[in-house]
């Protein structure tokens, strides 16, 4: 005789089907299952989940758990599939998911994969699953797993899931927008973020936790009033978190030297020198690296030189608030001033005899190169 099993095997069998008989006796219940018991140590295939059919020797027919009206079967294992997050706020989040046959629903969830919370469980079976994490943190990534449980004792569980909630936000504006436009703005403290801001200068620095922050913008060639500013998020948005900004002084330069100086001695000698960078500039004259008391402008004037003076160098620093330079050093020179020339000795008389020539002579002292013009009844002698 061959039996069909078509559903799952139950051991409150209340009646079996066959052809050619119906067991409705406790003893025969017994015998039937003694006799499934030993095809079963026989190795032979006995489907306890789904339709499979699985033969076992002696009669055919139809075995069901609670009646023989051939009801689809149960499963075995609970899956967990579509896992989402639904609404998500700055201290919660909702959480959905499916399930193959009714189960029951609880989130274990926190800031690391360790998880640490629990949601209580909520008992209704259910296929479509909602569960709301409450009491979150503004602005912070959260880790969870989703649990589910049937009747038949099945149990799944589905991790490694993350979300981040809502969180505040800091806004301000950097004016004027010629800085302020393309500015950087990084945040430290609580959190780490940096934005840009956009053409008007404007900036946000969203999805911030609360906590305490300081916030700094930075932009090549410019500086800003206030430098940073410290904010603390306490449960609100903050706005109004402005900067000034002014464009960064550019350090001087020498764009012309200031030159070599030769004078004779008792005169005055001038040294100058141009100088680029942002106003205003300043000038310390220099003599030989030591200060010329009053010497601060481009330009500078010696008093009246003597020859000790000659060999003296001469430079300037020029400087603004962005940093300092100091020109190359010019050189004086001052020569002795010149002697007038004084005759020493006198020309001669001379006598001659018609048809013959005279010479005349001098001797003179005085700073050479002495010329000379001589005269003949007080004209020029050509």
């Amino acid at each position: 005789m061959r039996i069909r099993v078509r559903t799952f095997l139950s051991m409150n069998l209340r009646g079996v089907s066959m052809r050619g008989g119906h067991i409705n006796s406790r003893n025969q219940t017994e015998l039937f299952l003694q006799k499934v018991r030993r095809v079963l140590g026989q190795g032979l295939l006995l489907s306890a989940v789904a339709a499979g059919t699985a033969m076992l020797g002696g009669c055919t027919g139809l075995v069901s758990g609670a009646s023989s009206s051939g009801n689809p079967p149960s499963p075995s294992t609970l899956v967990i599939s579509n896992i989402q997050t639904a609404t998500i706020t700055t201290s919660s989040s909702q959480i959905v998911w499916a399930t193959n046959v009714p189960a029951n629903s609880s989130v274990d969830y926190g800031t690391t994969t360790a998880y640490g919370n629990s949601t209580p469980v909520d008992s209704t079976m259910v296929t479509s699953h909602q569960m709301t994490l409450s009491g979150l943190a503004a602005g912070t990534t959260y880790y969870y797993q989703v649990n589910s449980s049937d009747s038949k004792g099945n149990n799944g569980h589905s991790g490694g899931n993350k979300l981040k909630t809502a969180g505040f936000s800091i806004a301000g504006t950097i004016s004027p927008s010629t800085g302020g436009n393309g500015a950087t703005v990084t945040l430290g403290g609580a959190a780490s973020a940096t934005t840009t801001a956009d053409s008007s200068g404007n900036y946000t620095l969203a999805g911030l936790p609360n906590g305490t922050y300081m916030i700094t913008p930075s932009h090549a060639g410019y500086t800003f009033t206030p430098s940073s500013q410290s904010m603390t998020l306490n449960g609100g948005n903050i706005t109004g978190v402005n900067f000034t900004d002014n464009a960064a002084a550019v350090a001087p330069t020498i764009t012309t030297q200031p030159a070599n100086q030769t004078v004779t001695a008792g005169q005055t000698a001038t040294f100058a020198v141009v100088a680029a960078g942002t106003a205003p500039l300043s000038y310390q004259w220099q003599k030989n690296g030591v200060n010329i008391t009053g010497a601060t402008s481009a330009s500078y004037t010696t008093a009246t030189t003597t020859t000790a003076d000659s060999g003296s160098t001469f430079a300037v620093v020029a400087s603004n608030s962005a940093g300092t330079v100091t020109s190359s050093a010019a050189t004086l020179t001052v020569n002795a001033a010149a002697v007038a020339p004084t005759i020493t000795t006198q020309p001669a008389n001379q006598t001659v005899t018609a048809g013959q020539t005279a010479t005349f002579a001098v001797v003179a002292a005085g700073t050479a190169p002495l010329g000379y013009q001589w005269q003949k009844n007080g004209a020029n002698i050509t």
